[in-house]
């Protein structure tokens, strides 16, 4: 006869059974019929999924009856995973993280199950104990917590980290915590400081002294004790620096002078640092610069003056006063070279274009007053006289006056219309010879006309000077050529394959219209085709570009010039008329000889230049076959500007300063905007030329020059220019 366990049978449904067909609770003993869920007694569950099958088991039961899993090993571990969440609560508590705690405990004590009874009550015995040790250890961790803020407040950084110390993080508010994270580096950079304010007095090394109490002081600012120290140690500084600068010593003097607490700086102090820096600013104004120009001289007497002497600044005035009158590196050059002949970053050497050798200047002493601002004058005067690369202009081409002001002139005038003035010129063409110069004049708006003048304003400053002009000079049988300013041009350069004109001219057509970014029957334009190449010189291309402006401007601009009784003859931008002028000037070094052992890659010899004007810079690229030019305001007026809020003076009198720093009563700060324009400078033209270097490798620079007013800025060629 076999027997059997009471729980060792299954019904049909596959619920175990009991042998009686009833089940019995584990939790209360009272019996239920097959198949119930929970106790009819005490509500507890009678059955649960096995872990292994999901089949239901009844919790008394030791192996499921369909798979056979041991469901006391299965219990044995569900109980362990509740006793390892109540070690680890208590372990949080420990590390006074109570919400994490308290979330483990809750875990537990939410268990049902009668099998854990032993582990619940364990819970719960724990959860009572830890409540009272959050309860204590918050209400002390807030009161350590308004304490330590009261001692924060007050400065007493080492009271902060006494009372937060030992505080668990878990117990500090996201505030607590930086207050001690800063009081705590506070202690520690002023032990440092301390320290090194010990090493530094037993070396008797007073400069190192005065900035570390400088730094004492920043961490502990009502500290008379390191007040008075710090007062003390800036007097002994200030003493040393005197003892240099008197040696001329500048440099050593200002470097001990940037060690003077804050504190210790009176107006002993003030006047030093100012006049050392004065000096060391003046001292530094030689290095690099390219040409002996009398600005220079100024500046080399006001150093040796401020510096009572200095030797360096004598011997720089003396080697100045001689550079100034020796020769030139080149006729067109306007200063001597300060030392060798200065080199450009662009390529070849560097000149002020200030005395050109095309053109008969016949020694005019007002062309030599302002020489290299006449330039574009010339330009439009060589167009005039039919001796421009570009024929065409931006008057209109109908009307009597107009075809006769086109007949073969021998004498024409150029007027450059700028910001700040007119420059004319009258060149005069007979034979074969060089143009002459026959006159030159100069004239002065009473104010810089800038894109912000009113219109009335600007119409009425145009037509009072040219009325001026006009009464002054007789011009009604001689061509006038004016310029009109870049930037109410658009321009846009390409390079069109080396065919006929008849086909080149229906691409450029093609290109026109797609660049212009106006209808081109609203504006004016000037064409330019490069000459069909050589055949070794087919790889060049056929270089072109298009300049437009307005029809609207040019209309209303030639109405203000015939209302003030000014006959003009051609329009021109400046830009083109530089090009004239410069495509003139250099023509025999722009000229290609092929017989020069140059093949279909020989880069094209080119000349750049850079004309700084009173509100516009233009940089340009001329070779024989090729050109490129690009303008952005900036200019000479936008310097006057920055010295005129600098030195709180009108325009007048800061284009005055600005010709001549030595008179500022503050250069090395007044100055210090200009210089740092001109540096902006440097980096846009930088990234202009070599884009462009890199888009048309033909360009082979082989010098460089500079012109007109802005160039003669002090600092501008050396530090726009030079190649340094």
């Amino acid at each position: 006869m076999s027997s059997t366990s009471p729980v060792d049978q299954i019904n049909p449904s596959g619920t175990p059974t009991q042998p009686s067909g009833k089940m019995t609770c584990g939790a209360c003993a009272a019996t239920n019929p097959t198949g119930g869920q929970f106790c009819a007694g005490c509500g507890h569950a009678l059955q649960e999924p096995c872990v292994q099958c999901s089949k239901p088991v009844l919790l008394t039961q030791s192996f499921c009856g369909n798979c056979g899993s041991d469901l006391v090993a299965s219990l044995s571990k569900r109980k362990q995973n509740l006793e390892t969440k109540i070690a680890d609560a208590i372990n949080a508590a420990k590390e006074r993280d109570f919400e994490k705690s308290k979330g483990l405990l809750a875990v537990v004590t939410r268990e049902k199950d009668y099998r854990f009874k032993d582990v619940i009550a364990h819970a719960k015995t724990a959860q009572q104990k830890i409540d009272r040790i959050a309860e204590q250890e918050c209400g002390s961790a807030a009161d350590r917590i308004a304490a330590a803020q009261q001692a924060y407040e007050a400065g007493d950084s080492a009271r902060v980290v006494e009372l937060l110390d030992r505080l668990s993080p878990k117990l500090m508010t996201p505030e607590a915590q930086q207050q001690l994270q800063r009081s705590r580096l506070l202690i520690e950079q002023l032990d440092d400081a301390e320290k090194s304010l010990q090493e530094a007095f037993q070396k008797r090394d007073w400069t190192t002294s005065g900035a570390i109490l400088d730094r004492l002081l920043e961490l502990k600012p009502e500290d008379q004790t390191v007040a008075n120290l710090a007062r003390k140690v800036g007097k002994k500084l200030v003493a040393k620096a005197t003892t240099l600068h008197q040696n001329h010593k500048s440099t050593a003097a200002a470097e001990i002078l940037q060690c003077v607490p804050m504190i210790a700086r009176n107006q002993a102090y003030v006047d030093l640092n100012q006049t050392v820096e004065r000096i060391g600013w003046l001292a530094s104004q030689f290095k690099g610069e390219p040409f002996a120009t009398p600005t220079l001289g100024r500046l080399s007497k006001h150093w040796s003056e401020q510096s009572g002497g200095d030797p360096r600044a004598v011997k720089m005035l003396d080697r100045l006063s001689q550079q100034v009158k020796a020769a030139r590196s080149t006729p067109r050059d306007l200063f001597a070279p300060l030392d060798a002949k200065p080199r450009s970053w662009v390529g070849g050497p560097l000149g002020i274009l200030a005395t050109p050798t095309s053109i008969d200047l016949d020694d005019n002493a007002a062309f030599r007053a302002s020489a290299g601002q006449f330039n574009a004058a010339i330009g439009l005067a060589l167009q005039g006289l039919g001796l421009g690369r570009f024929q065409e202009d931006f008057s209109p081409k109908k009307g009597l006056l107009k075809r006769l002001g086109r007949k073969k002139a021998e004498r024409c005038w150029g007027l450059d219309i700028g910001a700040s003035g007119i420059k004319a010129v009258c060149l005069e063409r007979i034979g074969e010879q060089r143009p002459r110069l026959v006159e030159c004049h100069k004239l002065s708006f009473d104010t810089p006309l800038t894109r912000s003048t009113a219109e009335s304003t600007l119409d009425e400053s145009l037509r009072t000077t040219i009325e001026s002009f006009l009464e002054q000079h007789e011009v009604e049988s001689t061509p006038v050529w004016v310029s009109f300013p870049a930037r109410e041009l658009v321009s846009r350069f390409v390079k069109l394959p080396p065919v006929a004109d008849k086909q080149v001219n229906a691409l450029f057509e093609k290109e026109v219209e797609s660049r212009i970014p106006l209808p081109l029957d609203e504006v004016a334009c000037v064409r330019w085709i490069a000459p069909l190449p050589d055949d070794e010189l087919t790889a060049i291309g056929r270089p072109a570009f298009v300049s437009a402006a307005k029809k609207q401007f040019v209309d209303r601009y030639l109405e203000d010039l015939s209302l003030a009784g000014l006959t003009v003859s051609g329009l021109q931008a400046t830009p083109i008329a530089l090009m004239n002028f410069a495509t003139f000037e250099f023509a025999d070094l722009l000229e290609l000889h092929p017989a020069d052992g140059r093949d279909a890659e020989a880069k094209l010899p080119t000349v750049a230049l850079f004309d700084c004007g009173a509100e516009m810079t233009i940089a340009f690229l001329i070779s024989g076959a090729s050109c490129w030019f690009w303008s952005f305001e900036s200019g000479g007026n936008e310097f006057t500007r920055l010295i005129s809020r600098s030195t709180k003076t009108t325009h007048s009198d800061a284009e005055k300063l600005k010709r001549n720093p030595a008179s500022l009563e503050h250069p090395e700060t007044q100055f210090e905007r200009v210089e740092q324009r001109i540096d902006e400078m440097r980096g846009r033209l930088s990234k202009l030329v070599n884009d462009q270097c890199e888009q048309h490798d033909e360009f082979d620079i082989q010098q460089t020059w500079c012109c007109g007013g802005g160039a003669l800025t002090h600092g501008w060629i050396k530090r726009i220019l030079c190649d340094i």
